[in-house]
C-alpha cells in the first residue's frame, strides 16, 4: 500500500491536520483500500470508538525512548504546548515506596478525547462526538537507574482489579472490584493512578496521557510505518439496531505502508478477530509498537531536525503530563536514554491466569497472581524480567494437597458435594465449613498461604471458573471457597516440565515476523 510522503504536515491556515485529514482536501495522501473509494463513515459506537489507549501510549513510548536525546535542543520551543496537572495524591494515601534511587517509572494512558477535531473530522476517523473522555489499555514504562534496558508492560483494559475508596460527583465510592479503565472514567488520571499503584505496588514517577488527534499527527510526522500480516484483515464497519461497530481497516496479507488514519484504524481493529479479542489487539499493537520505533531509529528521522521537530510538536500538542514532568525531567530521561535503541525495550504484557473470567461488570482478564507480583517486584528492583518466568504445566499433584472447603452461599450441602468431587480426583480434604457470616459471594476463589501458591495453581486448574488468591494469614493452607457460580470439577495433568519464559518481544522485532 502507499502512504505519504516523507516530511512533516504542512500548516495551512485554519486547518490543524495534515492533507489526507483535512475535511477540505480528501485523503490524497493516505493508502487507498483495495477495490473502493472511501466513503464517508457514520459514527461509531462506543464500545468500539473507545479502544485506542496502548496504541497510543506506546507510540508516545517511542517518543520518549528514541527521541528524547535528539529532541532535547526543542524542547524549550514545545513545552508551552503541554498540558499539565497534578494526579498524585497528596494525603496519606498509602502509595508505595520508590523502588531504586534513579529509575523511572511512567504511566502511559492514551484517552479518546476528540479535544481539537471538527465534526467533519471525527467522522473521516469514524470516532464520532461522544462528550467526555474514556480510556482502555495502559502501558507501564521502567527505565532502569543509569539507563539499561527498557520494560513497557500492557495492562489490558478488562483487567478485573481493586479499585480504591474515591469520591465521584460528590460522593464517597467504596473500594470495589472493577474493570481497570472503569478508574480512568470515574476519576480520571488520579484514581488511574491510585489503582495501579495499589494493584502492581509499583511508584509511578511521571504520568504522560495523550489523545488519538496526537496519534494521528505523530505516524504522519514520521512519514507513516510498515507493518505486515500473515493474513488478511477486513474489519468494516457495520450497523445493528444500537449502533455501528468496526474499525473500517482492509488490509491484505503482507506488508502495508499505513499513515496516521489507517494506522489509527489497525491499532483500533478488533471485531474481526473475536477468538483473541482484545489480547489479540494487544498483541498488534505491540508489533505497531515495534515498527514505529524501528522506523523513529532509522537515520531518515533522526537526523531529520524539521521532520523531528514536527513529530515532537504534534506530540506536545495532544499531550497531558504531571506539574512535575518539566523540560529538567525531560533532560534526566534524555541522559538516561542517550544509549537506547529498539532492541533495549522489551514489550510484554502482564501475566494472566484467566482471560475470560465472568465478573459482575462483564467479561474480564485476571492477573496471575504469582506472576504479575514476581514480575512488578523484579520491575521495580531494576532486576531483568528474564527473571520472571511462566510454568506452563502444573508440577503439583492433587495427592500432595489437603485443603478445607468453605460454603460462600446458601444452598446447604455445597462445600460437602466440592469437597467429594475433589477427594474423587485425589484431593486431601481436611475439613468443610460455613464461610465466614457477611462474605456471600458469586465467586469460587482458591485462598491460599504465600507459600502454597504452585498447590493453589493445580487446585484452580482442578475447579472450573475459579480464581486464586494470596491471604497471607493462612499460613501454609489451603482453602476453596465455593460460591454460586460453581460449576464442578475436571481432572488435571501434573508435569515435571520445565518452566518457559513469559512472551516477550523487543523494540527491534521484525514486524513482519
Amino acid at each position: 500500500m502507499t502512504g505519504p510522503t516523507d516530511g512533516p504536515p504542512a500548516d495551512r491556515p485554519g486547518s490543524s491536520l495534515p492533507p489526507h485529514l483535512d475535511p477540505r482536501r480528501g485523503r490524497p495522501g493516505g493508502p487507498v483500500r483495495p477495490g473502493a473509494e472511501q466513503p464517508a463513515a457514520p459514527p461509531r459506537k462506543r464500545r468500539s470508538r473507545k479502544r485506542i489507549a496502548a496504541w497510543i501510549a506506546g507510540g508516545l513510548a517511542g517518543v520518549l525512548v528514541l527521541g528524547a536525546v535528539t529532541g532535547v535542543v526543542t524542547l524549550d520551543h514545545i513545552i508551552s504546548g503541554i498540558k499539565k496537572i497534578n494526579p498524585f495524591c497528596t494525603d496519606p494515601c498509602g502509595r508505595p515506596g520508590g523502588g531504586v534511587k534513579g529509575d523511572l517509572n511512567i504511566l502511559l494512558v492514551g484517552s479518546d478525547s476528540r479535544a481539537g477535531l471538527t465534526k467533519a473530522q471525527q467522522k473521516q476517523l469514524h470516532v464520532g462526538h461522544d462528550p467526555g473522555q474514556r480510556s482502555d489499555t495502559m502501558i507501564l514504562l521502567h527505565i532502569p537507574k543509569g539507563g539499561g534496558k527498557a520494560v513497557m508492560v500492557s495492562l489490558p483494559r478488562d483487567s478485573y482489579v481493586r479499585i480504591p475508596a474515591h469520591r465521584s460527583g460528590g460522593q464517597r465510592v467504596p473500594a470495589q472490584m472493577n474493570k481497570l479503565n472503569a478508574a480512568y472514567s470515574e476519576g480520571g488520571a488520579a484514581l488511574t493512578i491510585r489503582t495501579v499503584e495499589a494493584n502492581t505496588h509499583v511508584r509511578i514517577d511521571h504520568y504522560i496521557e495523550i489523545n488519538f488527534l496526537g496519534f494521528v499527527k505523530m505516524v504522519d510526522a514520521l512519514g507513516g510505518v510498515t507493518v505486515c500480516n500473515a493474513t488478511p484483515i477486513n474489519d468494516p464497519i457495520t450497523h445493528s439496531a444500537t449502533g455501528y461497530s468496526g474499525s473500517g481497516l482492509v488490509l491484505p496479507a503482507g506488508k502495508s505502508h499505513l499513515n496516521g488514519q489507517t494506522a489509527l484504524e489497525y491499532v483500533r481493529a478488533r471485531e474481526f478477530d473475536p477468538a483473541q479479542g482484545d489480547l489479540g489487539r494487544i498483541h498488534r499493537q505491540q508489533k505497531f509498537m515495534a515498527a514505529l520505533m524501528n522506523k523513529a531509529e532509522s537515520a531518515g528521522v533522526l537526523l531529520n531536525l524539521p521532520k523531528l521537530y514536527g513529530f515532537l510538536k504534534a506530540v506536545a500538542s495532544s499531550l497531558t503530563t504531571d506539574s512535575g514532568f518539566g523540560v529538567s525531567q525531560m533532560y534526566r530521561l534524555a541522559k538516561n536514554l542517550h544509549s537506547m535503541s529498539p532492541k533495549n525495550v522489551d514489550l510484554l504484557t502482564v501475566p494472566l491466569s484467566n482471560t475470560a473470567l465472568a465478573t459482575p461488570v462483564g467479561s474480564a482478564v485476571l492477573w496471575d497472581p504469582v506472576l504479575s507480583k514476581r514480575l512488578f517486584h523484579d520491575f521495580t528492583a531494576d532486576k531483568p524480567i528474564t527473571n520472571v518466568v511462566k510454568p506452563n504445566r502444573l508440577t503439583v499433584a492433587p495427592g500432595s494437597i489437603s485443603l478445607r472447603v468453605l460454603n460462600a452461599t446458601n444452598t446447604n450441602g455445597l462445600a460437602s458435594r466440592a469437597a467429594n468431587a475433589l477427594a474423587s480426583l485425589g484431593f486431601g480434604i481436611s475439613g468443610t465449613g460455613n464461610a465466614p457470616k457477611g462474605s456471600s459471594t458469586s465467586a469460587t476463589v482458591v485462598q491460599y498461604g504465600p507459600n502454597r501458591a504452585d498447590s493453589a495453581k493445580t487446585v484452580a486448574a482442578a475447579v472450573t471458573g475459579s480464581t486464586q488468591q494470596e491471604v497471607s494469614s493462612l499460613g501454609d493452607k489451603i482453602q476453596l471457597v465455593v460460591g454460586s457460580s460453581y460449576e464442578g470439577v475436571k481432572p488435571v495433568k501434573i508435569s515435571s516440565g520445565s518452566a518457559s519464559q513469559p512472551t516477550v518481544t523487543t523494540g527491534a522485532s521484525n514486524p513482519c515476523s
